[in-house]
């Protein structure tokens, strides 16, 4: 019996012996990093059991009470929010037939909206402008239209150089949701500054401020939009109606039924910024952090190569997800080390980091779009992106804006 007794705990040590050899032939891919002792400070605060969502029957669609409710929000906006059968059409599109895509947004939105809130209160604008990305782009950063404008707030190329948004090799600052929103907020209020009314603002923000005026003076000087509408490009006819009514649907679609996908939720208050000190690749920075590639790529999307740049006297943030920011601070010279290592290991080099700058050419005698290009060394195409231009023909005289790569 005590023969017995001895050979099971031999055999126990030698299974836990063997386990530990056995794991210590295996490379971690994670390496092991001091902890935040300051975690506790960041989250005690926090309400981790949070109430559960109490769920309300879905509601028919009744046009006298979605006129009230629409009632009951303008009372709180300059903007003009008018219930009308075509007002009334989009909604019960987004509530009946996209009720996966409305969940989605409200999902979002949490994320997503308070940085709207506060670039517009800080600019004294209307909170509703905070629905416009979902007209645009449906919260996407990624988002690029056919014509080729990008990210949340969908700016064309030209209309980004000209508000300040970098485009180069590495950025894509149209992505960015601090940067994109200052930048939309900037354009409204210049808009706002020639129409003095908000939904025709609204509507040049589609169209541009152009042709907006070109609809005023067609319908004899009108200055409501719903007078000025027949006279507007076909889009922007619906552009007022559907931001209408996204405001009303995402104010009232749990009375209808729809409730936010939580598969889709970045929550805000774990997320945080750290600056780099060295180019970095995503993927790398994912690896050693123990953060999901493709969470990370998504938190940063300003990246176009999914490689964060270093310029001397300039800082590139990333946002990391979970209060990886705590451990990245800790550890920082050893995360670098552990990067370099797998740099090298792939023989990675960053391309050069460039910026563009705007030069603008008159357009003289004889010139046209082939020999302006040459002198360039640019496309005509991108010339013709860069100056929203229709077709080919310039004039003597006109101001063509061109952006060159600069080091």
């Amino acid at each position: 019996m005590l023969f017995k007794q001895h050979y099971r705990l031999y055999i126990i040590i030698l299974i836990i012996f063997l386990g530990d050899s056995a794991l210590s032939q295996n490379e971690r891919s994670v390496p092991a990093f001091s902890e935040d002792h300051f975690l506790l400070y960041d989250t005690m605060f926090i309400d981790f059991n949070l109430p559960a969502i109490k769920m309300q029957a879905k509601e028919n669609f009744d046009e006298d009470v979605v006129r009230l409710r629409l009632d009951s929000l303008n009372k709180l906006t300059p903007i003009n929010l008018t219930y009308n059968k075509t007002v009334g059409q989009f909604i019960k599109f987004y509530l009946q037939q996209r009720p996966e895509q409305v969940s989605k947004l409200l999902a979002l939105s949490d994320y997503y909206f308070p940085v709207f809130e506060e670039y517009l209160d800080k600019n004294t604008m209307p909170l509703e402008l905070k629905y416009l990305p979902i007209i645009e782009s449906a919260l996407n950063p990624n988002a690029k239209s056919p014509a080729g404008a990008v990210g949340l707030w969908q700016f064309m190329y030209y209309t980004a150089k000209e508000y300040g948004l970098r485009i180069n090799s590495y950025l894509d600052e149209r992505k960015d949701i601090y940067k994109s929103t200052d930048a939309a907020c900037r354009y409204l209020i210049k808009a706002y500054k020639v129409f003095n009314d908000w939904e025709l603002s609204l509507a040049s923000y589609n169209c541009g401020r152009g042709n907006v005026t070109k609809a005023l003076r067609r319908s004899g000087g009108k200055l409501n939009y719903w007078e000025v509408r027949p006279f507007l490009p076909r889009e922007t006819r619906n552009y007022i109606p559907a931001f209408i009514s996204i405001v009303y649907v995402m104010n009232y679609a749990t009375h209808h039924g729809i409730y936010p996908d939580t598969s889709y939720n970045f929550n805000r208050y774990k997320t945080d910024s750290v600056y780099l000190k060295k180019p970095v690749k995503i993927s790398h920075l994912a690896k050693v952090l123990d953060i999901d590639e493709k969470t990370l790529e998504k938190l940063n999307p300003v990246y176009r190569n999914k490689l964060v740049p270093y310029k001397n006297g300039e800082k590139f943030h990333v946002i990391l997800p979970d209060y990886k920011w705590g451990v990245f601070l800790n550890n920082e010279d050893s995360i670098y080390s552990v990067l370099a290592e797998m740099e090298e290991l792939e023989n990675l080099e960053y391309p050069i980091f460039s910026d563009i700058e705007k030069v603008k050419h008159v357009v003289k005698r004889g010139d046209y779009l082939g020999r302006i290009a040459r002198i360039y060394k640019c496309k005509v195409s991108d010339i013709m992106m860069w100056n929203d231009l229709k077709s080919t023909k310039i004039r003597e005289g006109q101001k063509l804006y061109i952006y060159q790569t600069i080091k």
